[in-house]
């Protein structure tokens, strides 16, 4: 094998991050996480913020910030768009 091919199995894990199911429980993760921190529901547009990311990578990118943000920074990060 080349080297830096992608193999049989990274590729299967790859497209299985990309699933459905996949996504649809990291954005719930994602919600749940800032929630949690909130306090609260979230409104529909934080939701939103979340839900709107369709790829594992985009989620990943939000990922983060919602772990590691204050309550103040968290409300203006999700309601930034």
């Amino acid at each position: 094998m080349a080297k830096g091919s992608i193999t049989a199995a990274t590729l299967a894990t790859i497209k299985g991050m990309n699933s459905d199911t996949a996504i649809r429980a990291f954005q719930e993760q994602i919600a749940m996480i800032a929630a949690t921190k909130l306090g609260r529901d979230l409104s529909r547009k934080e939701a939103a913020f979340i839900t709107t990311r369709a790829g594992f990578v985009a989620l990943e990118a939000i990922s983060d910030p919602v772990s590691d943000a204050t309550n103040e920074e968290l409300e203006r990060y999700l309601n930034s768009e």
